[in-house]
């Protein structure tokens, strides 16, 4: 079979049939015709789509690529000195192309993922299986497509709508025409709904799976973005007084360690694990200071050097889980001391190689839905019904509680809350452009190459030229 250097090309699941958990790693290669035959199957179609775009190490869109591939441009964060990638360094300062491999490997990376939920929600339907684990494979299928599209077209605005399995590499059928906006988020919209209808909650082996309560939650965030207020505070709700069990850990800390994984905050977390199969969690490897003994093989490159640490007030609790400014070499005690850098994904069992550190990503969880939930109420009827869900964040994290603000003050109370309490989750990005603050932002930090067209990414110039009904978007052209 030749291979074509598409986007949209048929891929081929390589899995083994006890394939159960989303950490194993497939061991023997099928074709698609025998594939796609027994329960054993189903699963590990499924699994393949967390792996492929959630949970594998690398540069993978919640591992490092979601950082390199937009997160570096915000005001949050700059290149470090010792950065060589000339991509990186020229997305970091918004002056990057329509070649950037980052955002080539970031656009390439969700659709391989998205390729995989279509198998499997074409393909679970037909297979004779458990009738109720059928139905909630096809749900999880569904919850990460609209996950992922919800990305895209928020990065990228008008994508390629891409639903069913490529099985042809006809020219007719691998190139697509990018669809409107709004017919994207119709289909994310759909998706997420019928994600709802999966458990309220995963255990055990299940741990880190999609559930009804992380599609309720995306939803949350679609509205939020849409600026539909009503259905964002509306769908909030249902899940902060739902059937989840969601709540704050009481210390934030907890929110990140490894040993507190997939508690009562995390709604879905990209999940990962130290020396299993090279699924270590790379953020903290960027993040770790050079040249001290023990732990010198690593974050050679610094892409993370953080801008923000004075945002934060010597009370607030969260700084310091969000930063460290000091750590102790393994090799001989001595205390080594540094500009803040980011802290969350540092875990000391792993100090040797920090590429492999086994906390996890959240992709939503509890404090943000109160957040969504309290920006939602001010946009709609004022601040005066959401005081209790920002100041639970604030109380948690030391702070005195809000009070006395008319709607403007809020919402940029609000801004910074989130700010402050999501720092290196991926969420500043997407939230600057959503309230259309980036370019003012941005050049307020002397970043000042920001402009309107760097409200959308480029579409790949790769992608221009292999598919000629791909239109670049208008600022890029």
């Amino acid at each position: 079979m030749k291979v074509l250097n598409y986007t949209y090309i048929l891929v081929l699941i390589a899995a083994i049939v006890s394939c159960k958990k989303l950490d194993e790693k497939p061991a023997s290669v099928f074709t698609a015709d025998q594939f796609y035959k027994t329960q054993e199957h189903a699963i590990a179609a499924v699994n393949s789509i967390y792996n492929g775009g959630l949970n594998n190490g690398g540069l993978t869109m919640y591992n490092r690529l979601m950082h390199l591939g937009f997160e570096i441009m915000s005001d949050d964060a700059i290149a470090g000195q010792r950065v060589t990638n000339a991509d990186v360094r020229s997305i970091a300062v918004l002056n990057h192309s329509t070649t950037n491999d980052r955002i080539d490997e970031l656009w390439k990376e969700h659709y391989i993922a998205i390729n995989r939920a279509n198998i499997a929600i074409d393909r679970i339907p037909l297979i004779e299986m458990d009738a109720t684990l059928r139905v909630r494979l096809v749900n999880e299928a569904k919850f990460l497509r609209g996950l992922l599209y919800f990305n895209l077209v928020r990065l990228w605005g008008e994508v390629p709508l891409v639903l069913h399995e490529v099985t042809s590499l006809d020219r007719s059928t691998i190139h697509v025409a990018k669809s409107p906006i709004e017919t994207i988020y119709t289909q994310i919209i759909a998706d997420l709904t019928d994600a709802e209808k999966l458990p309220p909650v995963m255990g055990g082996a299940d741990a880190g799976r999609a559930t009804g309560g992380a599609a309720k939650s995306i939803l949350a965030k679609v509205y939020l973005t849409r600026k539909e207020w009503e259905k964002a505070a509306a769908k909030s709700l249902e899940v902060i007084y739902g059937p989840y069990g969601y709540d704050l850990f009481e210390d934030y800390a907890d929110v990140f360690k490894a040993e507190t994984k997939n508690g009562k905050e995390h709604i879905f977390s990209a999940q990962f694990k130290s020396f299993v199969n090279g699924q270590g969690n790379r953020l903290a490897s960027s993040a770790t200071p050079v040249g001290i003994p023990g732990i010198a093989a690593a974050g050679t490159d610094e892409p993370m050097l953080p801008s923000t640490y004075a945002l934060y007030s010597e009370n607030d609790k969260r700084r310091d889980v969000t930063f460290f400014t000091e750590i102790v070499s393994p090799s001989n005690g001595k205390v080594y001391k540094f500009e803040p850098r980011f802290f969350k994904y540092f875990d000391h069992s792993t100090i040797a190689n920090p590429t492999e550190s086994p906390r996890n990503v959240p992709v939503i969880r509890f404090a943000e839905v109160l957040l969504i939930y309290a920006e939602a109420v001010n946009e709609v009827s004022g601040p005066g019904g959401a005081y209790d869900a920002i100041n639970r964040v604030r109380k948690r994290a030391g702070l005195d509680p809000l009070s006395g603000l008319d709607q403007s003050s809020f919402r940029e109370a609000v801004y910074l809350e989130r700010r402050l309490e999501l720092m290196f989750e991926f969420q500043r990005w997407f939230d600057l452009i959503r309230t259309k603050r980036m370019v003012t932002a941005l050049h307020a930090v002397g970043k000042t190459n920001a402009s309107e067209k760097h409200y959308l990414h480029p579409i790949p110039q790769r992608e221009i030229d292999l598919n000629p009904k791909l239109v670049q978007n208008d600022l890029w052209k």
